[in-house]
C-alpha cells in the first residue's frame, strides 16, 4: 500500500481502545497532508467536527468521491469506532436514516474501493470490537476477492457480530474458496454465527456446501434450521427433497414454512402429497407457503384441495391460494375467482384479476372489463393485462379509454393488451398513445401497432399515420371477413 504520510500504518493498527466511543479520528488533525485537494481536505476536516452529524455527513461525502478521496483513508479508518447515533437525511428524499459517523466511514471506505483494502484489513484485527465490525462492513461494501483469505481467518473472531459481518462480506464477494471456512463455521457454538454462515453459503451458491446445509436442518436452533431450508432453495439440488419433507413436521412454524417454500422452488413432484397434508397446518404462515408451493408444482391433483382452501379464514392464506390457482391454470376456480374479484378487498381483487388472466378463460372477460373501472389503479392495470391474455374482441372498446388512464401502469397494460388482441379498431388510439408522457407506455403502443400491422415504424407517429391511412382498408376488410388474428 502507498503510504499517505509517515507513521500512518502504525496508527491504523491501534485505532481505538476497547470499549471507547471515539468522537473523531484518532489521528491528530494537524497531520492532514497539505497537498490534499481542497475539496477532499475540507471533508477530512469535517471528520473532526464536534457535531456527530457533521462527521457522518463528511464521511458520506468522501464516499461519493471514489478513489479521488484516497488521502482520506486513514482518517476514515480512524473514525470506525465512532458509534455516536445520528439521523441523516437521505439525499433526494424526505426521510432520515439512523446511522453513525463510524457506519458512514465504513461505507465510504468500501466505495473508495481497492486502494482502501489494506488499511481496512488492518482494522479487521483491531482490539476494538466496534472497529472490527465496521471493518467487515467496509469489506462487504468493497467486495474485493483479495479479502477472502483474511476474512476466512476472521470467521474465528470471538465476537459474534464480527463473525456475522465477516460472513456477510464473504457472501457478497461470492468466492467458492470461502465455502470450507463457512462450512466449518456451521459447527460454531454460537447460533448467530451458524446462521450468518448459512446466509453466506446461500449467496455463494456452491453445491459443495450441500451436505453441510442439509445437516443444518437438524440444528438445535430454530433460526438456523429455517435458514438452512431457505439456503437449499438457492442450491436447488433435488436430493434435498426427503430432508425438506421431514422438515414439514418441524416443531417450529418458521422452519415448516421455509421447507414448504423450498419444496415449491425445487418443483419435485414427490412433494405433492406431503404438501397437501400440510395445507391444514395450524400456522397460517405455513398454510400460505404450502399453497404457493402447490401452485409452483403445477400439478392438477392439487386443484380440489386449493379450491377448498379458498375458504381459509386467514386473508393472507386466501391470497396465496388465489395465486396458486392462477399458477395451476385451474378451470374450476374461474367462477369463485370471479366472485372474489367483484366483492373482495383490494388485495384479493388484484390477486384474483391476475389469476384470471393467467387462467385465460373467456368467461372471465366481463368481470375483468368491470375491473377496468375500479378505483385502484393497480387492479385496473391487472384487469387490462388479463384481458390481453384472454384475447377477446369484446374487450377492445373498454380498453381504449384505459389508454388515457391517469395511471401509467394501466395505460401500459391497456396498450399491451390491445396488441395481444390485435384489433384494427385500436390503431388510431394507439397512434395517439405514441406521444404519451411515459416512455414505457409509448414503447408498448409501438409494439402493439407492430403486432396489429406486422410493420415497424418505432415511435414515428407520422410514419405510422401515413402507413395506416394508405393500408387501413386491408385490415378492416380482413376483420369483417373473420380473418383477424384472434
Amino acid at each position: 500500500m502507498k503510504r499517505i504520510f509517515p507513521g500512518a500504518l502504525v496508527l491504523l493498527v491501534s485505532i481505538a481502545m476497547a470499549g471507547m466511543v471515539l468522537a473523531q479520528p484518532n489521528i491528530p488533525k494537524d497531520k492532514i497532508p497539505a497537498d490534499v485537494p481542497a475539496e477532499v481536505k475540507g471533508m477530512i476536516e469535517g471528520l473532526y467536527s464536534e457535531d456527530a452529524s457533521k462527521r457522518a455527513e463528511a464521511a458520506m461525502s468522501l464516499g461519493t468521491m471514489g478513489d479521488k478521496a484516497k488521502a482520506a483513508i486513514p482518517f476514515l479508518v480512524g473514525l470506525l469506532g465512532d458509534d455516536k447515533g445520528v439521523e441523516l437525511k437521505i439525499p433526494g428524499a424526505e426521510i432520515t436514516n439512523a446511522t453513525s459517523p463510524g457506519v458512514e466511514a465504513a461505507v465510504a471506505l468500501g466505495r473508495i474501493g481497492p486502494v482502501a483494502l489494506e488499511p481496512v484489513l488492518e482494522a479487521l484485527k483491531d482490539k476494538n470490537d466496534k472497529v472490527r465490525i465496521l471493518a467487515a462492513a467496509a469489506l462487504e461494501e468493497m467486495a474485493d476477492p483479495r479479502a477472502v483469505e483474511p476474512l476466512m481467518a476472521a470467521l474465528k473472531d470471538p465476537n459474534e457480530d464480527v463473525q456475522a459481518g465477516v460472513a456477510r462480506a464473504l457472501g457478497e464477494i461470492g468466492d467458492p474458496k470461502a465455502v470450507p471456512a463457512l462450512v466449518a463455521a456451521l459447527e460454531d457454538k454460537k447460533p448467530a454465527t451458524r446462521a450468518s454462515a448459512l446466509v453466506a453459503l446461500a449467496e455463494i451458491n456452491d453445491i459443495k456446501a450441500f451436505p453441510a446445509v442439509v445437516k443444518a436442518l437438524k440444528d438445535p436452533d430454530a433460526k438456523v434450521r429455517r435458514l438452512a431450508a431457505l439456503a437449499l432453495s438457492e442450491l436447488k439440488d433435488p436430493k434435498a427433497g426427503p430432508s425438506l419433507t421431514a422438515a414439514l413436521k418441524d416443531k417450529d412454524a418458521g422452519v415448516r414454512a421455509a421447507a414448504a417454500l423450498t419444496l415449491g422452488e425445487l418443483g419435485d413432484p414427490r412433494a405433492l402429497k406431503p404438501l397437501l397434508d400440510t395445507l391444514k397446518d395450524p400456522s397460517p404462515d405455513v398454510r400460505g407457503q404450502v399453497a404457493l408451493a402447490l401452485g409452483r408444482l403445477k400439478n392438477p391433483k392439487a386443484e380440489e384441495a386449493l379450491l377448498a382452501a379458498l375458504n381459509d379464514k386467514d386473508p393472507n392464506v386466501k391470497l396465496h391460494v388465489i395465486q396458486a390457482l392462477g399458477e395451476l391454470h385451474s378451470p374450476k376456480s374461474v367462477k369463485p375467482l370471479m366472485e372474489a374479484a367483484k366483492s373482495g378487498p383490494p388485495p384479493v381483487k388484484s390477486a384474483a384479476a391476475s389469476a384470471l388472466g393467467k387462467i385465460g378463460d373467456p368467461q372471465a372477460g366481463m368481470t375483468l372489463m368491470q375491473l377496468l373501472r375500479d378505483e385502484n389503479g393497480y387492479i385496473r392495470g391487472l384487469a387490462a393485462q388479463g384481458l390481453g391474455r384472454i384475447r377477446t374482441f369484446r374487450a377492445v372498446r373498454p380498453l381504449i379509454p384505459s389508454l388515457r388512464d391517469k395511471d401509467p401502469f394501466v395505460r401500459y397494460n391497456a396498450a399491451w393488451a390491445l396488441g395481444e388482441i390485435a384489433a384494427p379498431q385500436a390503431v388510431r388510439p394507439l397512434l395517439l398513445t405514441l406521444k404519451d408522457e411515459n416512455e414505457c407506455v409509448r414503447e408498448a403502443a409501438a409494439q402493439a401497432l407492430e403486432k396489429i400491422t406486422g410493420k415497424n415504424f418505432g415511435l414515428d407517429q407520422v410514419a405510422w399515420h401515413k402507413y395506416w391511412e394508405t393500408n387501413k382498408e386491408n385490415y378492416i376488410s380482413s376483420c369483417a371477413k373473420g380473418l383477424c388474428k384472434h
